[in-house]
């Protein structure tokens, strides 16, 4: 009988750890919130983002417009999907590809986006399978990202929460996307585009949705 108690305990307890797993992997992307979405995302960045190395004494700097769709998430996922198209261009709206500073800028292979619950509203973004190159002048700087964490995702609670007087109101606004990353050299580029890893800042707006929304 004792064994019986015993077996019975481990087996409730292995229960309880898949169960914590399954919901410590679980992300779902709502909009309105509590709704799972699985339509299109569009992202457009607020000015420009900048791609610098300063040891090879290099600064590009693009406006640019993400799209994808969002394929999969919930119970034991991550929210996933592919990119269908990452433009770039000297200001919104005009991407033919030329940035500052004499730099052409190209998608060579779209890749994903993972995101991963990380915080209350906020979730890490992963890009994979991901290749852009950067040409000047016959200079090639090729950059990939392959399960590279490139920034945070700030939902519309956050984005919008204001203070009014004692009290606090909510005001949902437009997600956020705030790059912060360091990109290794990629094959095919020139020794001149330096040997260390480049740093990508800037931001996205997502503009569709209108408002989205990171559960667990």
């Amino acid at each position: 009988m004792k064994y019986v108690k015993i077996l019975g305990l481990l087996v409730v307890a292995a229960a309880a750890l898949m169960s914590l797993a399954a919901s410590a992997g679980a992300t779902t992307l709502t909009s309105p919130t509590g709704t799972p979405y699985t339509g299109e995302l569009v992202a457009t960045s607020e000015g420009h983002v900048v791609l610098k190395n300063t040891g090879a004494g290099i600064t590009i700097e693009c406006s640019s417009q993400a799209k994808g769709n969002i394929e999969s998430h919930g119970t034991g996922l991550t929210a996933s999907g592919k990119l269908t198209s990452l433009l770039w261009g000297e200001k919104e709206g005009v991407y033919e590809g030329k940035c500052t500073n004499g730099w052409h800028v190209t998608t060579v292979a779209l890749g994903e986006l993972e995101v991963h619950w990380s915080a209350e509203h906020e979730g890490t973004v992963t890009a994979k399978n991901a290749t852009v190159s950067a040409t000047k002048f016959g200079l090639v700087c090729n950059y990939a990202g392959n399960n590279l964490h490139i920034g945070t995702l700030t939902d519309s609670h956050a984005t919008g929460s204001t203070a009014n007087g004692m009290t606090k109101t909510e005001t949902p606004s437009t997600a956020t996307l705030h790059i912060k990353a360091s990109i290794p050299p990629h094959s095919g580029s020139s020794f001149l585009c330096g040997e260390s890893n480049s740093e990508w800042v800037g931001s996205y707006k997502v503009t569709t949705p209108d408002l989205l929304f990171i559960d667990k």
